[in-house]
């Protein structure tokens, strides 16, 4: 921060040789010029998380916000795994999981931009034994980038996910863009996905499932990315053809057995979806909104979380 220099200070061509009122005027520039830095807390370990000799990511919490901050995530997770209402499991099991006397609960993180935020949150979920599962994002920026008429992966993404699968001990699933791949960036989805899924079980990242990306561009061409999927119904959008300026174009589809996943997260017939990208009355939905102990044993529920809402 730039100071009042010390000698002078000149206002209107008139020299103030008041010494209380420089001192005045550094107190005033020191208030309004200077933002008191946030106080940070740290868990009682691992005030930071190792990816890599070179990647460390900061675990501390800046409570800037009364609910979406890792402190209260915390106190969720606490209370999820102190209760026995509830039966956590992962996306991949949850279609084939059934109990008469608790409630079966996954919790999914579609990491659409912050993966630091995810590390975070799955640091918390370890700690407490709970499994989810986490679906990275092809077109994010931590990702990869598009060079030219292809994305170029960053090979450092495969250590982010070793951290979350290994480490951690959760899923990773596949957070499909494919459709804006064809129609934004004329990039063939069919090969992509092929080549993407290649890279990341050669190097054991293992994938199951696939969850439909929600891009600006589906809003603005009116189409969901699920529908590269033969087996996702017509919803009300464009399901066959994107018109884009004077173009028509078809959408690619293929089938979800083609790629060796198991299911799409839009198609597991949950009896109650909760999820952070959702408003009420103006506000974000979070877990304050609903008791889940109030749903009853045999029900089924997913809760969508997104890292960045919560960083």
């Amino acid at each position: 921060m730039e100071g009042l220099r010390k000698d002078k200070v000149v206002k209107s061509g008139t020299f103030l040789l008041n010494g209380q009122l420089i001192l005045f005027l550094l107190f005033l520039v020191n208030f309004l010029g200077c933002k008191k830095e946030e106080e940070v807390f740290y868990p009682e370990s691992d005030r930071s998380i190792q990816i890599t000799d070179d990647i460390v990511i900061d675990n501390g919490v800046k409570l800037t916000k009364p609910i979406f901050n890792y402190s209260y995530y915390d106190n969720f997770l606490s209370y999820l795994s102190a209760s026995d209402h509830f039966l956590i499991v992962s996306l991949k099991d949850f279609k084939n999981t059934t109990s008469e006397d608790k409630v079966v609960l996954s919790l999914r993180y579609d990491i659409d931009e912050n993966i630091n935020a995810a590390v975070k949150l799955a640091y918390r979920e370890h700690k407490y034994g709970i499994k989810s599962t986490y679906f990275v994002l092809h077109t994010a920026t931590y990702y990869g980038q598009k060079i030219g008429p292809c994305f170029k992966r960053n090979d450092n993404i495969i250590f982010y996910l070793k951290k979350l699968q290994d480490d951690f001990g959760h899923e990773i699933g596949f957070h499909n863009d494919l459709v804006t791949l064809q129609l934004m960036y004329e990039i063939p989805p069919k090969e992509y996905l092929k080549n993407e899924l290649a890279y990341l079980r050669e190097n054991n990242i293992h994938i199951w499932g696939t969850t439909y990306h929600g891009s600006q561009y589906c809003y603005i061409y009116k189409y969901y990315n699920a529908y590269f999927w033969k087996e996702y119904p017509d919803n009300g959008w464009n399901y066959e053809y994107i018109t884009k300026g004077y173009k028509t174009l078809k959408i690619e589809k293929d089938s979800l057995k083609t790629y060796n996943f198991t299911y799409e997260g839009g198609l597991l017939n949950e009896d109650y979806f909760f999820a952070d990208c959702f408003f009420i009355d103006g506000k974000r939905w979070n877990m304050s909104m609903v008791n889940l102990d109030t749903i009853k044993p045999g029900k089924k529920v997913i809760i969508l979380l997104h890292p960045a809402n919560w960083d």
